[in-house]
């Protein structure tokens, strides 16, 4: 799809030309350019030679020059987001609840999203020419959701025919990858993950991030997968490192939910570099650990409580964080127990746990509310106040809790 021109400035270079709003973008220096990237890229060049064409479909060449780039002044129409086209039998996605928010059912498998806001994506919806797109215009690193390397297994995780094909031309094409594998017990473990540790080590992917799958109460008529129990963690995480002392590839990354379920300590700061998966939870409970040392052994001051996920509060608890007083983890009754993970409390989770908190200043992780300020189900900060009588004070790094410590 060309680029649509949604702006043209009054003083815009393209304006002697007649180029107006509505007007298509077909290519830029010879090459087909689908996205902002691929505009940013051709500016690295010293002249920008446009083909444009209007609606009756005449096709006008404009040259442009680099010490004229900043009068070209032209926006263009954001193309719609990539929606996924895969029956994945793990989506989180298809076991939420009704009645959420509009958004929280949207199921994006966008490249562009992967590269701006480091989304994973499978790229089953990505054709031939925005493949080459990827690749000529070095739209790189990409977050790519794995799971699997062998065929047969994809199409079962994907629900539809997804082979290694596209991932693997981009990977020889030099496009960077990091990976994800959803890990589900007795379908994509074992042998299989070796297999794909494997593929990741030949293609030399940047990261692999090995996280548990996720499971609500809402799951219904849908694969049924086992729980994953401390041995299976314990005997996982033996697993994977054996691999890598055996491998030359390291930066396998196994999701802190593992450790906690084995009840073993996180790996140390070394381990993982520079937390390249950071955004997938892998890693979270070091970067804490790193941030508080200097003064986890403190106390909470009087008054103040954490209210945080099951997994990460009994984490607290057990290695008498601050003390180990005064934290509460919170069950997640809206999606089910399963569901540990402070960022998907639901705010009528944490209004059920306040009612059991008696100290009035009240300290939870920014990963509870989104970009807006609001909870899963739309609860802002404010709302729990009201409803709650009791200060939420949110903290957006963890150094900042020290503030409340005494």
């Amino acid at each position: 799809m060309p680029l649509i021109i949604s702006s043209v400035g009054k003083k815009s270079i393209f304006k002697k030309y007649g180029i107006v709003k509505g007007d298509r973008i077909i290519s830029i220096n010879n090459s087909l350019v689908y996205d902002f990237f691929g505009v940013m890229y051709e500016m690295e060049k010293d002249e920008m030679v446009f083909s444009v064409k209007n609606n009756i479909g005449a096709l006008t060449e404009i040259k442009v020059r680099r010490k004229d780039y900043k009068d070209i002044l032209c926006e263009f129409e954001d193309r719609k987001m990539q929606r996924c086209a895969n029956k994945c039998i793990f989506c989180f996605i298809d076991q939420n609840p009704p009645a959420l928010r509009k958004e929280l059912y949207f199921k994006d498998d966008d490249y562009r999203e992967s590269l701006t806001c480091g989304n994973f994506i499978t790229l089953s919806n990505t054709g031939k020419e925005l493949l080459q797109n990827i690749i000529e215009h070095k739209l790189s690193p990409l977050y790519v959701s794995i799971h699997s390397s062998e065929d047969k297994l994809r199409k079962k995780i994907f629900g539809r025919d997804n082979p290694i094909d596209k991932v693997q031309y981009l990977l020889d094409n030099n496009i960077k990858m990091h990976f994800q594998i959803v890990l589900m017990k007795g379908v994509n473990d074992c042998g299989h993950l070796i297999k794909t540790l494997n593929f990741a080590e030949k293609n030399k992917a940047v990261s692999v991030g090995i996280v548990p799958v996720g499971v609500t109460k809402f799951r219904k008529n849908l694969a049924v997968f086992k729980d994953i129990d401390k041995k299976y963690a314990m005997n996982l995480i033996d697993s994977v490192e054996s691999w890598k002392k055996s491998n030359s590839f390291k930066r396998v990354y196994l999701a802190d939910e593992f450790y906690l379920k084995a009840e073993m300590k996180v790996p140390s700061k070394g381990y993982y570099r520079e937390y390249p998966q950071l955004e997938n939870g892998i890693g979270m409970v070091r970067l804490f650990e790193e941030a508080v040392k200097a003064f986890r052994k403190r106390k909470l001051k009087k008054n103040f409580a954490i209210i945080t996920g099951a997994s990460f509060g009994e984490y607290l608890k057990k290695t008498k964080c601050f003390e180990g007083e005064r934290i509460y983890p919170l069950e997640n009754v809206f999606l089910g127990k399963k569901v540990t993970v402070t960022g998907l409390l639901f705010g009528r989770d944490i209004l059920n746990g306040l009612e059991k908190v008696s100290e009035s200043g009240i300290i939870v992780y920014k990963s509870i509310f989104n970009t807006d300020g609001v909870t899963l189900d739309n609860y802002s900060r404010e709302d729990i106040e009201r409803q709650s009588g009791k200060k939420i004070n949110v903290i957006n790094e963890f150094e900042e809790i020290q503030e409340y410590l005494v």
